[in-house]
Parts: C-alpha cells; sequence; structure tokens
C-alpha cells in the first residue's frame, strides 16, 4: 500500500514497519523470557516453597522490582511460568487424539495425559493447581482464563462428537467430567490413593457419565 513504511523481515520478505515490535516492547519480551526461564529452572531445582523472589531476580539478571512489575506474587509467577507449557500441552492432546475413538475414550485419553504432565514433578503440580483452581488476583485470573478456555472447549467437542441433538449439553456434561478428572487428580497428589486406581476410577465414572447421557437422548 502506497505511503505505508516496510521493513525487510529474516525471511527477506516486507512487512509493515508498525507490525514489528518497538524496542521497548522487544524488551518487555525478552525480561518475561528471562524471568520464565529463571522461575522454571528454580522451581524445578529447589521446589517452590524454597525459592525467593530475590533468587529469580538475580538469575534473571533484573531488580526485585523489575520482576513485580510482571508478577505481583510468587504464585502468579507459578502461573505465568506454567501456564503457556500447558496450553501448548493440552492443545497438542486434542490435536493427537484418535477419530475412531468413542467420546468417553477420548475424554480418557486427554485426562489420563494431563495426568502424565502433572507427574512430571508431582509436588510442584499440587502447588500450581490450587493456584489455577482459586486464583487470587485479577491478573492471575487473566492468566488462567486462556488454559481453561482451551481445555473446556476441547472437552465440550468431544462430548458434543457423541451427541445426536447437535450438542445438547455438552458444555455442562464437560465441566462434569472435568470435575471428575479434577478430583481423582487432586486424591492422587494428595496421597488419598495411588495413580492407577484413580485412573481405573476415572475410567469407570466418564463411562457411566456418558452412558447416562446417551440414554437420555
Amino acid at each position: 500500500m502506497a505511503g505505508t513504511a516496510v521493513r525487510k523481515s529474516e525471511a527477506g520478505s516486507e512487512t509493515p514497519a508498525d507490525t514489528a515490535p518497538g524496542r521497548r516492547e522487544r524488551n518487555k519480551l525478552q525480561k518475561r523470557q528471562r524471568i520464565v526461564m529463571a522461575a522454571r529452572e528454580l522451581f524445578q531445582r529447589q521446589g517452590f516453597a524454597d525459592t525467593t523472589t530475590q533468587q529469580i531476580a538475580a538469575a534473571a539478571d533484573i531488580g526485585t522490582g523489575t520482576l513485580f512489575l510482571y508478577a505481583k506474587s510468587k504464585e502468579d509467577l507459578l502461573v505465568m511460568v506454567f501456564k503457556d507449557e500447558m496450553l501448548a500441552t493440552v492443545r497438542a492432546i486434542y490435536a493427537s487424539l484418535p477419530e475412531a475413538a468413542t467420546p468417553a475414550e477420548k475424554l480418557m485419553s486427554v485426562f489420563g495425559q494431563m495426568a502424565d504432565y502433572h507427574a512430571r514433578d508431582a509436588e510442584l503440580s499440587r502447588v500450581l493447581l490450587r493456584e489455577l483452581v482459586t486464583p487470587s488476583s485479577s491478573e492471575r485470573i487473566g492468566e488462567i482464563s486462556e488454559l481453561m478456555d482451551a481445555i473446556f472447549g476441547g472437552l465440550t467437542g468431544i462430548v458434543a462428537s457423541g451427541m445426536p441433538d447437535e450438542g445438547g449439553n455438552a458444555a455442562l456434561i464437560a465441566r462434569s467430567a472435568f470435575a471428575l478428572y479434577y478430583f481423582q487428580l487432586i486424591s492422587w497428589l494428595g496421597g488419598a490413593f495411588d495413580r492407577t486406581r484413580c485412573m481405573h476410577l476415572l475410567r469407570d465414572q466418564l463411562a457411566h457419565l456418558m452412558s447416562r447421557e446417551a440414554s437420555h437422548d
């Protein structure tokens, strides 16, 4: 378009200059990346309780005051660190589901793979899940909403695929399925039951939930 400034991208194509981030925005993004990398490494190596915001700021090579411009608390940092990773994991799970599987089988596959993710660091997952379910700040709610929308959107699509009446109460059933999963997840992470028993119980509960819904159609 005439009169629009352009700049060469790394690939050699021309793009409007105003679409590229300015220096200030690039600096902000770089600092956020350093914070995320530093916090992730410290949380995983030292544990959440033994990691301080001062340590994270030092590892990210920024001041503590600057750190609090990105996250108001250590709990906010935890969500910021793992939200994007969890979102990418959830999207990959939905993309890899076998088309021939029943809705109940797909739900179980989704929840099983989510449990695999949390099994990588069960101690850290206990803290993370608490912060995801009971956010205490508007900033944290904003960080979480995209993740939860992706989870519920995918579950709703799975449930709706097995319902002949254009979805019916698919969103409500999807949330019920997630509630069953979450209860078994915290039962396992909290030590009430081992993971194998929790997953067996979840499989039975999901099969019952979906069969009851099918019988009402």
